[in-house]
């Protein structure tokens, strides 16, 4: 039997979790489609997601095709959250997904966060299945969902859907020439189709299965999940795709891949494990962050879990009691001399500072926090240590809101919570800069000698020390530990991004002593000095697209205006409605989403990307300034 771990990804309210829905409900797994707005579907079940109508973490669904007592295949589905403010989620599925699905709502077309769903999958090389939804809607127009499409992937999809008639791909005969594009990648194919057209619905289907796995070309079906429309045609063409798929092969002493964490109202907590080989129940392991045993194994599909003796090779499996395991963590079936992660953590931006309301209650609120931390990547927390605070860091507005209402499962005590801020960064902005760095103490009878150095932007946000000359270690760990300290904090309070220390020379003192005290001291004046006339305070940048009815356009662009919002553009989409395409600090739009509800009666849709990179960022100028 052939598994295929398939991630579905698409933008707020595109339908995800509805074809989920109705794929349990298409095979047999459930009896009646459940609904979003009832908060009965099989994997939106927190509270959180049930009361808010969003998904706020991936769900894990298998699924036997055809039934489940004969399957051909097994398809893991993974229905990830359509908010970028759960992209930790996202992320964890990218690490495991085989194929990607991203749906696309024919109605209001291709959103800023189908973009980055088709970069972040293109970037892991991950193929794509387009899946146009909603196509039951009247007045529907998919050309310029096609032509963006064409834009993004650089060449042109091949719509697969029909308005009229059946699905032909999987007809037995068919004569409809949109299948070409399908074989013409292939010169065999070709050819057989030139000797032979009848074949053509059979030499598609090879066409079809081959070159979807070295992303010869982007399909695109469609339907509407609501009401099963083109859910089979899909399910049919993912079993095709199975018969020619070769998983990469994993090095032998490789056991699975930790992807996910949970707290789950039976098993405790729990770890989602992609196996990439067969293993059985107490097999030991070795990762980067952790060793032990598998005590036991659980499949778990949406609410349901069954207990194994043993995991077959890129099967998804649970493991309880294993608290330390991270997401990311390569699992070795033996000690390694180095471990990898599949997963690189992501900066959180926005924070917000809590306290207990009575001091008895501290340990239990961070013992809380670990927890609520433990199971979502996307969160961080420490204890400012100036004032004793906690500070609660997380990836948006809504992220942070959603966690706090989360933390009340654990802690049901009174909290004072500060308001939301966003992360400033202060960033390297010469090309080089020399510097010459020394120390004495005691009257001059005691140098840390001298380090001759140059301080290099790094052309992105990273930082590094690199030597060019040979001292000891111990010298060297003194450097590099007076660079990290001066970088962690800066002149202005804030991290340091985008600088280098290239260390050329170290012209030790005349007379011997220890000097790696003196030389960290030296170092930590220096680049202080240096540092203090060399940066600019910079923050997170948020692009935004908001559809809003004609009769709210002036008073949100007034808004937009009073926040330093820049407006790209203003696309009139029919039925009395306005596309805004803009872009901010993000800081400056704190609560924004609060205002634009009051302001259109919710019947504004904002989609707001928080973007922070060496090539998207806000500088901070003194009128920002808090």
């Amino acid at each position: 039997m052939q598994i295929l771990n398939i991630g579905i990804f698409a933008h707020i309210d595109a339908g995800k979790t509805t074809l989920l829905e109705r794929i349990l409900f298409e095979t047999g797994r459930i009896r009646r489609p459940g609904t979003i707005e009832e908060g009965t579907t099989e994997s939106d079940y927190l509270q959180e997601e049930i009361e808010r109508g969003i998904s706020i973490q991936s769900t894990l669904a298998r699924v036997f095709w055809p039934n489940a007592k004969e399957p051909k295949v097994l398809f893991q589905f993974l229905d990830n959250p359509g908010h970028l403010d759960f992209q930790s989620q996202t992320s964890a599925s990218l690490v495991v997904a085989d194929v990607g699905i991203v749906l696309i709502d024919a109605f209001e077309g291709l959103k800023s966060q189908t973009l980055q769903n088709v970069e972040w999958l293109r970037k892991r090389k991950i193929p794509i299945l387009f899946f146009l939804n909603k196509l039951d809607r009247k007045g529907i127009d998919i050309t310029d969902s096609l032509v963006d499409l064409e834009a993004v992937l650089g060449k042109e999809p091949i719509l697969l859907w029909k308005e009229e008639g059946e699905f032909s791909l999987l007809q037995e005969r068919s004569s409809d020439q949109s299948l070409l594009p399908l074989l013409e990648w292939d010169g065999d194919l070709s050819e057989q189709y030139l000797q032979n057209p009848d074949h053509l619905a059979d030499l598609a289907r090879k066409g079809f299965a081959r070159g979807f796995w070295k992303e010869e070309f982007f399909p695109v079906l469609g339907g509407a999940a609501l009401h099963g429309d083109g859910v089979r045609e899909l399910l049919r063409s993912l079993e095709l795709l199975s018969e020619s798929f070769r998983p990469e092969l994993r090095p032998k002493e490789e056991l699975g891949i930790a992807f996910k964490r949970e707290l789950h109202p039976d098993l405790g907590r729990i770890v989602y494990v992609l196996a990439s080989k067969e293993f059985p129940q107490n097999q030991k392991f070795w990762s980067a962050s952790s060793q032990g045993k598998m005590d036991s194994l659980h499949y778990i599909s949406t609410r349901d879990i069954e207990e194994t003796g043993r995991v077959l090779p890129r099967e998804i499996i649970v493991v309880s009691e294993l608290d330390s395991l991270q997401p990311g963590d390569v699992l070795y079936s033996s000690p390694q001399k180095e471990y990898r992660s599949e997963l690189t953590p992501i900066r959180k931006q926005f924070q917000i500072l809590i306290e207990p309301e009575t001091d008895e209650h501290r340990d239990s609120l961070w013992k809380a926090l670990q927890l609520l931390v433990w199971m979502d990547e996307g969160l961080e927390i420490k204890i400012l240590p100036e004032t004793g605070q906690m500070q609660l860091s997380g990836l948006g507005e809504l992220h942070l809101e959603v966690s706090l209402s989360r933390l009340k499962e654990f802690y049901p005590h009174k909290i004072n919570v500060s308001g939301i801020k966003v992360a400033r960064f202060e960033l390297w902005k010469k090309m080089v800069i020399q510097g010459e760095f020394q120390h004495t103490a005691f009257d001059q009878k005691i140098s840390s000698g001298l380090v001759q150095a140059s301080l290099v932007s790094s052309n992105s946000f990273s930082r590094d020390v690199r030597f060019e000359t040979k001292i000891t270690e111990t010298l060297e760990e003194a450097i590099t530990s007076a660079f990290y300290e001066v970088v962690a904090k800066g002149s202005k309070g804030e991290e340091v991004l985008g600088l280098d220390l290239i260390v050329h020379r170290y012209d030790p003192p005349d007379v011997s002593n220890e000097t790696s005290s003196l030389v960290k001291v030296a170092v930590i004046k220096g680049l202080k000095d240096i540092i203090r006339q060399h940066t600019e305070l910079i923050g997170p940048l948020s692009i935004l697209e908001i559809l809003i009815p004609d009769s709210s356009l002036g008073d949100v662009l007034a808004v937009l205006s009073k926040r330093s919002a820049k407006i790209s553009d203003v696309i009139s989409v029919g039925d009395g409605k306005s596309l805004v395409h803009a872009k901010a600090s993000t800081e400056n739009l704190l609560g924004f989403a609060s205002v634009l509800r009051n302001m259109t009666q919710g019947r504004g849709v904002l989609s707001l990307d928080s973007l922070f990179d060496s090539e998207h960022y806000y500088v901070i100028t003194l009128v920002d300034s808090r």
